[in-house]
C-alpha cells in the first residue's frame, strides 16, 4: 500500500531565482518585478513537487525570508533595535525589534495573498502555512510577559489569515507553530496551556487543519535543547475535533523512541511523520525509510499515515539541491513501496 506524502511548507531556492529572491525581500524590487519573481519561483517549486509525486505540495513560501526572518516587518507596535546579520548564521544573528504597542499587521502576514497569487498558477496549490503566534513576534521573544499581554492580538492575525486561506479554497491549512513545541519540551508551559493557545487561531475554518510541530531549525541545529515527541501528543489529546492532522517532526533517534506514545493520537487524527532530516547532509537509505514508515503505520494504522520531511526547505541555498532531492526521491520510492 502507498502512503501518502506531504510537505511541510517552504521549497528549496532554485539558481536561476536566488539573486532576485534575495533583492525582492531586499525591497529592490518595484511591486511588478516582485510578483513577477515570486511567481515564477513558485511554478519551479509547484512543477517539482508533483514531478515527485508528492500528494500534497505548496507554492514554496517564497514570499517569505528565511521562513520567519522577515516577520518583524509585517508588523507595527514593534521598533527594530539591531537588524539582522547580513549572513545569519545562528539564532542570535536574527533581527531584534522592541515591542512599543499593540501588535498589528495592517497588510497581513503574506500568506493569504502568497496563496492568492499561486492557487491558479499550472498546477495549483493544495496546501498552505501560516506560522504561529510566538513565531509571528519571534524577533521580541525575549520579551515573552509583554508578548502574552498580547495574545489576543496576535491570536487574531493569525486566525486572519487562516481563515483567508480557508476563503481562498485552499484544500489544507496549516499552523506552523514550533515554539509551542519547543516550550513544552522544555516545561516552560503545559500541554493545555499549548492547546488553549492554538485551538483559537483555527476558530471558523473549515478546510482541513494541520498543526506543524518541531523543535526548531536553522542552518541544521534545533532551537531547544530537548528533542522529544511525546509531550506533543497531550495537546493532540486537548485539540480533538480541532486539528485534522499533526504534522510533527520525529526525525531524532530519542523522537522514535518514544513512538509507543502516539498510541494515544485521537482517532479524528491523522499523523504527517516528519522522518526526513531536511537539516542533515546525509541522504536516508530507503531501506531504513521503509522501516520507519512501517514503524509508525503499525502505531497508528497506514489509513492515518503521512509521511514528510521534518521541516521546510526554504532555509537552504541552491547549491543543496541535489541532497534534498535525493532526500525526498527516497521518500518517494520508500512511501511507494511499503
Amino acid at each position: 500500500m502507498a502512503v501518502r506524502t506531504t510537505v511541510i511548507g517552504s521549497w528549496w531556492p532554485y539558481p536561476e531565482d536566488e539573486t532576485d529572491l534575495a533583492r525582492c525581500h531586499a525591497g529592490k524590487l518595484s511591486a511588478t518585478e516582485g510578483e513577477e519573481v515570486l511567481k515564477r519561483a513558485a511554478t519551479r517549486a509547484i512543477a517539482e513537487q508533483k514531478s515527485l509525486g508528492l500528494t500534497e505540495w505548496t507554492g514554496g513560501e517564497y514570499h517569505t525570508d528565511n521562513f520567519i526572518m522577515h516577520m518583524h516587518a509585517c508588523l507595527t507596535g514593534v521598533e527594530v533595535d539591531k537588524p539582522q546579520a547580513e549572513d545569519p548564521f545562528d539564532y542570535d544573528d536574527l533581527a531584534h525589534a522592541r515591542i512599543t504597542g499593540k501588535l498589528e499587521a495592517p497588510n497581513g502576514l503574506g500568506y493569504a495573498a502568497a496563496y492568492r497569487r499561486e492557487k491558479n498558477l499550472p498546477g495549483g496549490v493544495n496546501k498552505a502555512a501560516v506560522v504561529g503566534l510566538y513565531e509571528v513576534a519571534v524577533s521580541a521573544m525575549d520579551q515573552l510577559p509583554e508578548i502574552q499581554k498580547q495574545h489576543a492580538n496576535l491570536t487574531a492575525l493569525v486566525n486572519r489569515e487562516l481563515r483567508a486561506l480557508d476563503a481562498e479554497g485552499c484544500p489544507n491549512v496549516q499552523l506552523d507553530a514550533p515554539f509551542f513545541g519547543v516550550l513544552v519540551n522544555v516545561g516552560a508551559i503545559t500541554a493545555k496551556q499549548a492547546a488553549d493557545l492554538i485551538a483559537p487561531c483555527f476558530e471558523g475554518v473549515k478546510a482541513t487543519k494541520s498543526l506543524h510541530l518541531c523543535n526548531g531549525n536553522l542552518k541544521g541545529r534545533p532551537v531547544s535543547g530537548v528533542l522529544r515527541c511525546a509531550p506533543w501528543v497531550e495537546i493532540l489529546t486537548h485539540l480533538d475535533g480541532v486539528v485534522d492532522i499533526a504534522a510533527f517532526e520525529v526525525k531524532y533517534y530519542s523522537q522514535w523512541n518514544e513512538r509507543e506514545a502516539f498510541r494515544q493520537l485521537p482517532k479524528s487524527m491523522s499523523l504527517a511523520a516528519g522522518i526526513v532530516d531536511e537539516g542533515s547532509y546525509h541522504v536516508e537509505p530507503v531501506k531504513k525509510l521503509r522501516e520507519r514508515i512501517g514503524g509508525w503505520a503499525a502505531l497508528v494504522g497506514e489509513e492515518r499515515l503521512w509521511i514528510s520531511p521534518s521541516c521546510g526547505f526554504g532555509r537552504h541555498t541552491a547549491r543543496d539541491i541535489p541532497i534534498l532531492r535525493a532526500k525526498m526521491e527516497n521518500m518517494m520510492e520508500a512511501a511507494r513501496t511499503l
